[in-house]
């Protein structure tokens, strides 16, 4: 029989290929994410379209696998994640049928605010949440995360992306409410944060500018200006999607806020917006951006791209006037 210490270093020893395996395994892992980024685009720019339930739960799964990538995760949650992405975008592509299915039992996950999670069944139970597809299918999503970051990490780190649910199951609600007519807002149409390019031909080259709007309640925990652990997964797959620019000439940073304040003071929204523009610029300096080539600036709730009736209830504001609760990026350079 062996000794106690031998049993420990074999033990030991049995463990180590494992661990070893999982980790040689992330680069790989790393090349799938970026493939199905590029076919999920794809899809986005052509007649699915961005707001597609499915194809927003598959960016959505790539989200999530791209920021455990970088924690090097070895859950399981990471390569689950990858194959529900795939499985997901693979059908959309074939236009084969999708089995739904509630998420609820996720490998390195575990089944966190129980009320959400039955918000979203009721939702999905209507039949038709044309209107909300978006939302919805993030939230479900985002439900997976938090159960994720409880395990790791507690409750602590886990509440910013029930949090996110939360705002998300509501947005989805309020879309849906409007589109049944049980509700009225006054705005201008408002589509998913897209990725919109815009080239000035030269003689020799293409001059490219983009713009990236970024959801400020995905950026930061509310009233805050702390960058979420998800926000930072974003900006660096915008650092990484500059590799490919030849040529950057500038980048510019504008955060935007709603109008609502619990104090009244709408000061305080004009330097929150201030706050969160520096607070990415800083990141994105932290990150290899050269800071003589970034400016950033707040302007508050100056410049709204969706107006709410002020005779709704505060809730229903608050989910009305998220497109205003804003970052937007603007990138100049050669393509």
């Amino acid at each position: 029989m062996k000794k106690p210490a031998q049993k420990l270093i074999c033990t030991l020893l049995a463990c180590l290929p494992v661990t070893l395996l999982a980790e040689s395994a992330l680069p790989q892992n790393l090349e799938q994410i970026v493939a199905l980024q590029r076919r999920a685009d794809t899809l986005a720019y052509g007649s699915i379209g961005a707001d597609n339930y499915h194809l927003a739960k598959a960016r959505i799964w790539l989200d999530l696998a791209t920021s455990e990538y970088h924690q090097t995760d070895t859950s399981g949650v990471l390569p689950a994640a990858i194959t529900q992405a795939e499985t997901l975008i693979t059908s959309l592509e074939n236009r084969t049928a999708i089995h739904e299915d509630m998420l609820t039992n996720f490998p390195g996950s575990e089944k966190v605010r129980t009320d959400l999670w039955d918000k979203v069944a009721t939702i999905k139970g209507q039949g038709s949440y044309t209107c909300g597809q978006r939302p919805l299918a993030e939230a479900e999503v985002q439900l997976v995360w938090a159960g994720h970051e409880k395990i790791e990490s507690g409750w602590n780190h886990a509440e910013p992306y029930a949090k996110i649910a939360d705002d998300s199951i509501k947005e989805a609600q309020a879309a849906i409410d409007i589109c049944n007519g049980k509700a009225t807002v006054t705005a201008k149409p408002v589509v998913a944060p897209v990725v919109t390019p815009i080239v000035e031909t030269s003689k020799n080259t293409h001059r490219v500018i983009e713009k990236i709007t970024l959801s400020a309640d995905t950026l930061f925990d509310f009233d805050k200006t702390s960058l979420t652990r998800y926000s930072k997964s974003k900006l660096d797959d915008l650092m990484r999607n500059l590799a490919h620019v030849t040529s950057l000439d500038s980048v510019s940073l504008v955060g935007h806020s709603d109008r609502l304040r619990n104090d009244g003071k709408l000061e305080r929204n004009q330097k929150l917006s201030e706050k969160r523009a520096q607070r990415i610029k800083e990141y994105l300096i932290s990150k290899g951006m050269p800071s003589n080539m970034i400016s950033a600036q707040g302007v508050g709730s100056q410049q709204p791209v969706v107006e709410c009736s002020s005779t709704q209830s505060k809730a229903e504001q608050v989910v009305c006037l998220q497109p205003n609760r804003r970052v937007e990026i603007t990138l100049r350079g050669v393509r």
